[in-house]
């Protein structure tokens, strides 16, 4: 039985490690996608088109139907300027958005803490699991919720 809420959900899907991003949203319209990838392609007739440029690999169907009704969206070629070339630390600027700091809160717990300033609402995530839900807010945390938090390191 799934329960259904009208509050608004965000859900960040970060593919990091091993994700090669141009088999999961293919630019199946840039012929030098075809040029470059003549073996390591998403066959044409596989891949769930969004657009006219874009579309998605076959096991993100779920994803791709809800992008179809308007419940998600791609935030596309994100970066960022001066990169210090070491992984690690273009890591930590990229969870953390402080590319002058060792930062000690991630992106998404800092939005989440200034989206619901007095804590109404409880997400999970805490000190544990990926750096950018990271949080000293307490509505961000994990506390009381161990097998929340299990289950997010351990998908981390």
């Amino acid at each position: 039985m799934s329960t259904q809420t009208t509050d608004p959900v965000i859900v960040v899907v970060q593919l990091t490690g091993g994700n090669d991003y141009l088999n999961t949203v293919v630019p199946y319209a840039d012929s030098k996608y075809w040029d470059y990838r003549p073996v390591v392609n998403v066959p044409e007739e596989e891949i769930l088109s969004l657009n006219d440029n874009i579309g998605f690999h076959p096991a993100m169907k779920p994803i791709a139907d809800m992008f179809k009704e308007g419940k998600v969206a791609i935030v596309h070629g994100v970066g960022y300027e001066n990169s210090p070339r070491s992984h690690f630390r273009s890591m930590d600027i990229w969870h953390t958005c402080e590319p002058d700091t060792l930062g000690t809160e991630g992106w998404l717990g800092r939005a989440v803490k200034q989206l619901d300033p007095c804590q109404r609402k409880r997400c999970y995530g805490g000190k544990y699991g990926p750096v950018s839900i990271q949080s000293s807010s307490r509505s961000w945390g994990s506390r009381g919720h161990r097998r929340k938090s299990k289950q997010l390191w351990s998908a981390y």
